[in-house]
């Protein structure tokens, strides 16, 4: 089939016109389409999708250059489409290991805050009511006068229990645990003072 008969062919979608147009193609495209892709069969796939829309599409052409054109530049522009949808994915699964990462060092960081507060909550009930009391109003931020006129004690015997109370903390606390706690109290309560 000669030039001519083959893009007259392919105006008309004859099928016959298609098969000559595939086996004239289909290969340099292929080469074409794997220097682009650096992937066989993305490559493959590529020029057969642009084959099909050869056959699809509503379109004339007026000589085997404008043709050949076409394919090419149809090619072209799925690979890059395929190029920019790898980058995207690979910025996606980037950005999805980064966010794994990240959520996985959250549980973490969550399990470890739970697990040192229930130890503080578990130390908190081995403390006398009165000192329990005094060391939850300070961790609230209320100074010693505040705390011995909520109580109605003096504010020696609220300095006294405080006193005791960190030491029993320091005492039964492990030293890591502590340091966390006071780590996310502090964080969560920039203003208040031991």
């Amino acid at each position: 089939m000669e030039d001519s008969a083959l893009v007259e062919g392919i105006n008309r979608k004859s099928e016959a016109a298609l098969k000559r147009l595939y086996d004239r193609y289909y290969s340099p495209l292929c080469v074409y389409a794997e220097k682009l892709l650096n992937d066989n069969g993305y490559a493959e796939d590529v020029v057969q999708l642009c084959l099909i829309k050869v056959w699809d599409a509503d379109l004339t052409f007026s000589d085997i250059r404008a043709l050949s054109a076409w394919l090419y530049k149809s090619v072209y522009h799925a690979a890059v489409d395929i190029m920019r949808e790898r980058a995207a994915f690979k910025e996606l699964e980037n950005d999805r290991d980064y966010l794994a990462a990240v959520q996985e060092g959250e549980a973490v960081d969550m399990a470890l805050r739970e697990e040192v507060i229930t130890c503080f909550h578990e130390i908190l009930d081995c403390l006398s009511p009165q000192q329990r009391e005094i060391l939850l109003y300070t961790l609230k931020g209320c100074k010693v006068r505040e705390i011995a006129t909520l109580l109605h004690v003096s504010e020696n015997a609220v300095k006294m229990q405080k006193k005791r109370a960190y030491q029993y903390v320091r005492d039964h606390f492990d030293p890591d645990k502590l340091r966390f706690l006071l780590t996310i109290f502090f964080l969560s309560n920039p203003v208040t003072r031991f």
